[in-house]
């Protein structure tokens, strides 16, 4: 029999509470929650403009000028209301930099010229949401040489600025709230991505990440501005797109049960192939992971992978804890930071039943379960520690406790 999926009124003292700890200004850096309309408004870490920004609209589109960190304003004059003045700039690295589009908000703190560097990486930071895991922004200081951070994101505000640009090692940071298919084609809008030493995905709604970005020039400069060396990273929803395979969100957030229950319910929208980034070939994440009870939802996920024809030979699950981060360097070797967990599930075979409307049977899963100091080997987060054994079978996990 098929669980109820809880009602709003049942849920949304859990939601506050998850939204409070999520995006309190106590904790710098905090992220927004993931995947559902009921937390909107966040904003991320430190103090909030009060004038100019995003209004009162969660993805800043009220038209109003925006004030960015330097004191300067944009109000768009510059540019025409259908994009940037220019039609002869692409966005590409060779290129000047191109004039900002009427209607995109956006903040920069520090210098606002390029840095022109070369960043020593590529590197990828995965981070499980919650209070930022300060050691991840510390480490990347190491390749990004002194370079421009770039926050992205689709609603929210500056909050990432200054708590970034006070590590000390970048030149500057920019938030863009880019919010629209026209602007993730925006030169000026890849100009910057391409440009950056490192790109930040913050916390949110991936529905809205993928629905904008993907197949847009968001996501080639993201690519290549990896290419060339820049650590790419993000939290929360930031980091459920980073993988090959995506769990996208677009009827709102999926709960354990009902992913074991009936893999093919209609919360479970999957897509593929928005980011290509090597180490993570091969890999689905997941974040806030032991907090919310997310493993019977990645065994599910990696079940659809498999039956939907999705992967090779295999297929890993990598679950990130809040406060909790897997930095990843240009060799490829990960190391565990913060305060919690990372749970990595190796999937080499298909499930024996994954069916609409039919509990999930899935035998013989290896469960691997890391904390701060622990290695892991990308691509395909191998760990040369011992592993547990995972399942799942009428309805629920086996063990029913995998933390």
């Amino acid at each position: 029999m098929i669980t109820t999926r809880p009602s709003l009124a049942v849920l949304l003292p859990l939601l506050i509470t998850l939204a409070c700890g999520d995006d309190g200004e106590a904790t710098p850096g905090s992220s927004s929650g993931d995947e559902t309309s009921t937390t909107a408004g966040t904003t991320g870490p430190g103090p909030q403009p009060t004038t100019g920004g995003v209004g009162s609209s969660d993805d800043g589109s009220t038209g109003d000028p925006v004030a960015s960190s330097t004191g300067l304003v944009d109000d768009g004059s510059s540019s025409s209301s259908g994009g940037s003045e220019s039609s002869e700039s692409t966005g590409q690295l060779d290129e000047p930099k191109p004039p900002v589009p009427a209607g995109l908000v956006h903040f920069v703190t520090g210098n606002e010229d390029d840095a022109d560097v070369e960043p020593t990486g590529p590197g990828v930071v995965l981070m499980g949401g919650g209070p930022e895991v300060d050691e991840a922004f510390t480490w990347w200081g190491d390749y990004i040489a002194g370079g421009d951070v770039v926050v992205i994101r689709t609603r929210g505000s500056d909050g990432y600025n200054q708590y970034l640009y006070d590590f000390g090692n970048a030149d500057s940071v920019e938030t863009m709230l880019v919010t629209s298919e026209a602007l993730a084609n925006d030169p000026y809008v890849s100009w910057t991505l391409r440009h950056a030493e490192a790109i930040w995905m913050a916390g949110g709604d991936q529905a809205t990440y993928l629905e904008n970005w993907m197949g847009t020039e968001v996501q080639s400069a993201i690519e290549e501005a990896y290419a060339r060396g820049a650590v790419v990273g993000g939290t929360s929803a930031g980091l459920a797109v980073l993988g090959e395979f995506v769990f996208a969100a677009y009827n709102d957030t999926v709960y354990s049960f009902e992913a074991l229950e009936d893999p093919y319910n209609q919360y479970m929208t999957m897509e593929q192939g928005f980011l290509a980034l090597p180490p993570l070939a091969g890999i689905i994440t997941d974040s806030h992971f032991q907090e919310r009870d997310r493993m019977g939802r990645l065994v599910g996920f990696l079940a659809r992978i498999h039956a939907d024809g999705w992967a090779g030979a295999s297929v890993t699950g990598v679950g990130v804890d809040e406060q909790t981060a897997v930095v990843v360097g240009p060799d490829g070797q990960g190391t565990v930071i913060g305060l919690g967990h990372v749970y990595v599930v190796a999937a080499d075979h298909p499930p024996e039943v994954c069916t609409a409307g039919v509990a999930l049977e899935y035998a013989g899963l290896e469960q691997y379960d890391m904390v701060a100091g622990d290695s892991l080997a990308f691509p395909g987060a191998q760990s040369p520690g011992p592993s547990s054994p995972l399942a799942a079978a009428a309805g629920v996990t086996i063990p029913a406790d995998p933390y």
